[in-house]
């Protein structure tokens, strides 16, 4: 597998890449931080600069707009969130500042790099927060001009530590194999909060109201999410494809939302529906091969210290 060692430095020691797919949004202006604090998912009382919080910004109805980092600063707040959601986020946003001194702009010049791995707080003593693997990561924001500069002194600084530069193909395999679902592949607009397994991340329940709360809160009292994004493992060495139909006794129960070969076999993220998750886990199918229910992406390793 071409991409095995660049795995492996994810896994065990820090890998490096541009986050190419991310942009940034700035929010500035007197009432900035409140007024965030009704947008997002997450708590930002109390969390103080140079730090970051994780969480989603939601629709009315309580859909998944964009997942996204706050990174606080001094005196401003920048938002990472997916590069192809950055007019929608604009038009939300803009929509619900109505008398607040609050000031949104689009950075284009800006750039997203990460480093994820167990040794990239090893890297440099700057950067925020950004565990996108569950096994701790840093990210730095940085302008165009820097960009290759940056780039090859963290590249650099990884290769002594075991680690070296990721590309694009293995990223997305580390997400799937470490169990930890992708904005816009395997959640997006089509689903909320509760159905990505994401929630123990991104979502506080005890925070005050925001955009797409009363969904939410409801759909956590009653436990009635129409779906639920699990982990499964494959037989074989054949990569479904997404939107491959999961089956239990020739019945579609879910559909595969993203799959990977890793050095122990075929995973695979998917959509269970509501209703079957008491069956025995070696009764599925993905494309008629045998599919292993490995549990809910709440229960994994890349969200919760539990392991399979």
């Amino acid at each position: 597998m071409v991409q095995a060692h660049e795995l492996a430095w994810l896994e065990q020691s820090v890998g490096v890449l541009e986050l190419d797919d991310r942009a940034i949004i700035s929010v500035g202006g007197d009432d900035a931080h409140d007024w965030l604090q009704g947008q997002v998912t997450n708590q930002l009382k109390d969390v103080e600069p140079e730090s970051s919080v994780y969480g989603f910004v939601l629709s009315l109805k309580g859909r998944i707009l964009a997942d996204v980092y706050v990174l606080l600063r001094e005196g401003e707040l920048w938002l990472d969130v997916p590069a192809l959601q950055v007019d929608t986020l604009l038009e939300r946003f803009d929509r619900y500042i109505i008398m607040e001194d609050v000031e949104l702009e689009h950075r284009g010049e800006l750039h997203v790099i990460t480093a994820q791995g167990p040794r990239s707080n090893e890297l440099r003593a700057d950067g925020w927060p950004s565990d996108r693997l569950g096994l701790g990561g840093k990210e730095w924001v940085v302008p165009a001009a820097e960009l290759e500069s940056e780039l090859t002194g963290l590249t650099a600084r990884s290769r002594e530590l075991g680690g070296g530069a990721v590309g694009r193909q293995a990223w997305a395999q580390a997400h799937v194999l470490s169990g930890r679902p992708r904005f816009g592949v395997d959640f997006g607009e089509w689903t909320y909060p509760q159905e990505t397994g994401l929630n123990p991340l991104a979502v506080s329940f005890t925070k005050g109201c925001y955009i797409g709360q009363e969904t939410v809160v409801m759909l956590e009292n009653r436990g009635k999410a129409p779906k639920l994004l699990w982990r499964w493992a494959v037989e074989g060495s054949e990569v479904p494809v997404a939107q491959s139909p999961i089956t239990l006794n020739d019945a579609v129960v879910g559909e595969v939302t993203s799959a990977a070969l890793g050095p122990n076999g075929v995973r695979a993220l998917g959509f269970l529906k509501r209703g079957n998750q008491s069956h025995d886990a070696e009764t599925f199918r993905i494309d008629g091969l045998v599919a292993r229910a490995l549990g809910p992406v709440d229960t994994g390793p890349a969200v919760s210290p539990r392991a399979e």
